[in-house]
């Protein structure tokens, strides 16, 4: 037995900064460290076993990492330190990943095995913003100022690989007359477990931003509109679990416009659209005395 190869492989295992993985001839996953599965907060392997990185979701662009473990898998090279981006909690971090592949007795290529660390804080030490600028205080969120810069990755990804996505404005009603009823306590404790309770929804297949006081902003693609339903009916079914503090029963609700970047004229147009949306939804609300839950506006000439 070699115990060399043994204790190599040990190391490799228990170390926190590097992320590994190792998947079959298809690029599905078979295994991670911990530090793998801790990074991406899952609790065991099972979370990703059978899966790819598209099943996934956590790459605003999959084409690059499908090329490179291509390669791997049909031409034997090695990646080295290739860099990228994935969603993680939300946001996107910049990753540098080496992959190689594995052989079976025969000498046939079998997967492949491979690592990435995390390199957002060495990315963001080159950008003029500070990265504690970028975050909401309160929530840990986005703030408008990083979102801009994620939203940039996703204007990309369209004009490069025509990957649409939607932008999606989440605003809590009556939030104003909450915080005047209940104090200022309870409405930060409010606003803290909506964005929890957004931010486990999306899991790795978006990003969760807030704005303001009461509204947050969802960044996702989408490859077809039902998509936006289905999200939207997932988020109003983990909103159910916050509940008033006078009735723990009553969920909040909220108000919510959506808009895709294929139907508007850039960026600023797309947020404009989903905020008019919303604020018209809103009005709806009020006007129909709905209480909790989501509901959301979303006018498209095609609705495929």
């Amino acid at each position: 037995m070699d115990y060399s190869k043994i204790n190599l492989l040990d190391a490799l295992m228990n170390q926190d900064h590097l992320k590994l993985f190792w998947k079959d001839r298809e690029r599905r996953f078979v295994g991670a460290n911990k530090a793998f599965l801790d990074f991406y907060e899952f609790e065991d392997e099972s979370a990703i076993v059978g899966k790819t990185d598209e099943d996934m979701g956590w790459h605003i662009d999959p084409l690059p990492y499908q090329t490179d473990e291509w390669r791997v898998l049909r031409d034997g090279v090695t990646i080295n330190n290739a860099e990228g981006m994935c969603i993680v909690r939300n946001e996107v971090h910049h990753i540098r990943a080496t992959k190689t592949p594995v052989y079976d007795d025969q000498g046939d290529i079998a997967g492949l095995v491979g690592f990435f660390v995390d390199v957002t804080e060495e990315s963001a030490g080159l950008e003029s913003v500070p990265p504690e600028y970028k975050r909401d205080e309160l929530t840990g969120l986005v703030n408008q100022v990083g979102l801009m810069e994620e939203m940039q990755v996703y204007e990309d990804a369209f004009h490069l690989r025509d990957l649409d996505f939607v932008c999606i404005y989440l605003d809590i009603d009556n939030f104003h007359e909450t915080k005047e009823k209940y104090g200022d306590e309870y409405a930060d404790e409010l606003l803290m477990d909506v964005a929890e309770c957004f931010s486990q929804t999306l899991g790795t297949g978006g990003i969760l931003s807030r704005l303001g006081a009461d509204t947050f902003l969802v960044l996702h693609q989408i490859q077809r509109m039902s998509q936006v339903d289905i999200l939207l009916s997932r988020l109003d079914l983990a909103l159910n679990k916050v509940g008033y503090m006078t009735n723990p029963h009553l969920a909040p609700g909220v108000s919510a416009g959506a808009s895709v970047y294929s139907e508007a004229d850039g960026i600023h147009h797309m947020m404009e659209l989903a905020e008019a949306r919303m604020n018209e939804n809103r009005a709806e609300r009020r006007k129909n005395n709905i209480i909790g839950g989501i509901s959301f506006k979303m006018k498209m000439e095609n609705n495929g």
